[in-house]
C-alpha cells in the first residue's frame, strides 16, 4: 500500500475519537458516537479521502468498529491491544508505522 492516510481510533463505549495523519490539514481530529450510526459516519468521513487508508483501532468497541468499517481495496484495519496505544494520536502513529 502506498503512502496515504493513517487513522487512529480510540473506540470507547460512548464515543469514537479519531485522529487522521496525512490529510489536509496535516492533522485532523473528529469524534463520532460509538454505535452503528457513528460507524457509518466514519465510513463516509473516510470515503471523502481518495487515498489508501490504514486504520489502527483499540478500545472496548474496537471489534464492532473494525467489522463495520472492514478491510477493502486501499483500506486496512488493525485491532490493537489497548496497552500499546491509549490515545487516537498514538494509534494513528502506530498505523503509519506498522501497516
Amino acid at each position: 500500500m502506498s503512502a496515504g492516510l493513517s487513522v487512529g481510533v480510540a473506540a470507547g463505549p460512548q464515543r469514537l475519537e479519531l485522529v487522521v495523519l496525512g490529510a489536509r490539514p496535516r492533522l485532523c481530529r473528529a469524534s463520532f458516537p460509538s454505535n452503528a450510526m457513528g460507524w457509518a459516519a466514519v465510513r463516509g468521513f473516510l470515503a471523502g479521502y481518495r487515498q489508501p487508508v490504514r486504520i489502527a483501532v483499540a478500545g472496548v468497541a474496537a471489534l464492532g468498529f473494525a467489522l463495520a468499517v472492514g478491510n477493502a481495496q486501499e483500506r486496512r484495519v488493525l485491532i490493537v491491544a489497548p496497552a500499546l496505544a491509549k490515545s487516537a494520536l498514538k494509534l494513528a502513529v502506530h498505523a503509519r508505522n506498522n501497516l
